[in-house]
């Protein structure tokens, strides 16, 4: 597919601050492509929960029940940063509303999606709510124990062990696994951004690159290894390992890294509504200045988040993070 460069004509921030003090980074989907390792985890963590669940886990009714654009969609609601509460939206639908066939159960799921927001789970809940019992969303809730932290959570667990592997989750949370004892799906992650990329936005930003994800910072220096040296790591905040309130689109850990560098203006690349959110909640807190650039190249449907980064009111829409130095370049 060929490249596309989309500026937003309502919104000239990209020209405004090609000299902005600071450039912060999402993870995933930004600077790691992550196809195959974070959303190969949700399709086996809904595959292994609903089998556990349903006595049938070596021989599931509906395998592989979870595509690409299901995440996607659940992903563009702006309440979805975490996986593991795609995980357990998805599996959540499936224990509420079951199915005999993968298409209709899918269809379902695509409407359960549609009818989520910025709420997350809890906009997944009360959608379901709507339709069942509060009686039967609570009980299946303490049957996955969800949101509840590894070890009590049941998917929570599986979700770790499975993106981690034995090894880095005995690391992780000084816990023996207990349902997954194969490869990591983290070896699966591809570092899309190049060593070049940052040196030439370290030197553009006098060394002021830090990263708000999602991530814990022990998978984030596992992926970006290369990388890590580019970074100002005293600003680097990892949500995973903050308090769950802090989540995405909390806008706690903008504000916490540009408050590390002492910056008052920003370029935000990341590949999400919710990542847009997050950014403008920290412009209303605070009187930073944000500009968002949204990266569509990793997504499972490119051109279609390419448009939807557009719409949604991102600064400039780029295929590929490494594209970045150039972009700047000309808005300077």
């Amino acid at each position: 597919m060929r490249d596309h460069t989309v500026y937003n004509r309502s919104d000239k921030k990209m020209n405004k601050l090609p000299n902005a003090d600071c450039v912060m980074f999402d993870v995933d989907g930004a600077l790691v492509d992550i196809r195959r390792s974070y959303n190969t985890a949700i399709k086996r963590t809904v595959d292994l929960t609903l089998g556990y669940i349903s006595g049938t886990e070596h021989n599931y009714r509906l395998p592989n029940l979870v595509s690409d654009d299901m995440i996607l969609k659940f992903r563009r609601t702006g309440g979805f940063n975490n996986d593991i509460d795609t995980s357990y939206a998805i599996c959540l639908g499936e224990l509420v509303h079951p199915h005999s066939d993968i298409k209709s159960a899918r269809a379902f799921l695509y409407r359960l999606a549609e009818n989520t927001d910025e709420d997350g789970i809890i906009s997944a809940e009360r959608y379901l709510a709507s339709i069942s019992s509060t009686s039967t969303i609570m009980k299946l809730k303490k049957l996955l124990a969800y949101p509840d932290p590894v070890p009590k959570s049941f998917i929570a667990t599986i979700f770790n062990e499975l993106f981690y592997g034995p090894e880095l989750f005995r690391k992780m949370y000084g816990l023996e696994p207990r349902f997954y004892f194969g490869k990591p799906l983290i070896v699966d992650d591809r570092l899309v951004v190049t060593k070049r990329t940052m040196n030439l936005l370290a030197k553009k930003f006098n060394g002021n690159l830090a990263l708000v994800s999602g991530r814990s910072r022990l998978a984030a220096e596992i992926s970006l290894e290369p990388i890590l040296d580019t970074l100002d790591k005293k600003a680097c905040i990892f949500l995973e390992d903050e308090r769950r309130e802090y989540a995405k689109p909390n806008p706690y850990g903008i504000i916490k890294a540009m408050k590390s560098m002492g910056a008052r203006t920003a370029i935000y690349a990341g590949d999400s509504f919710e990542d847009l959110l997050m950014i403008r909640r920290a412009e209303e807190k605070s009187r930073f200045k944000i500009a968002f650039c949204g990266i569509y190249g990793c997504s499972p449907r490119p051109l279609e988040t390419m448009k939807h980064l557009e719409n949604v009111g991102a600064d400039v829409v780029i295929k590929n993070i490494n594209q970045l130095p150039k972009i700047l370049n000309k808005v300077s």
